[in-house]
């Protein structure tokens, strides 16, 4: 079998955006709330669960182009090494498109204190 620079680089692409494409993770953080009474101690009065959704399953295969060895030339015999070079930056460029992918982000919680429970939440409304 005989491959030049142009199948590699096709291979590279093709396998490399397929893979990339299964990036698709939702991360869950809970935050619990609690309320310090009069007397100083705390009781817990509630919840929340956020989500976020990282992904990348819109990614194109061009995200690979290029990303092959340049010890593989057409007409120049292609040693393993150039492959596992090949490998190492297709890892490389997933890993650092992935971390592009992910970044902070930002919580705000609001919480009554027990003080005012009643009156804030009466059958009235808030206040």
């Amino acid at each position: 079998m005989t491959m030049d620079r142009g199948d590699v680089n096709s291979w590279v692409q093709s396998y490399g955006g397929g893979q990339l494409r299964t990036f698709d993770k939702t991360v869950r953080w809970r935050v619990n709330a609690y309320v310090r009474a009069t007397s100083g101690a705390w009781s817990y009065t509630t919840g929340a669960n956020y989500y976020h959704r990282f992904e990348y399953v819109n990614a194109s295969n061009s995200i690979y182009n290029n990303y092959v060895d340049s010890g593989i030339n057409s007409g120049n015999i292609i040693y393993p090494q150039d492959i596992v070079d090949t490998m190492e930056d297709l890892t490389r460029r997933t890993v650092d498109v992935i971390e592009g992918r992910i970044s902070n982000r930002t919580t705000n919680a609001y919480f009554c204190h027990a003080s005012c429970h009643s009156s804030c939440h009466s059958s009235r409304g808030r206040r």
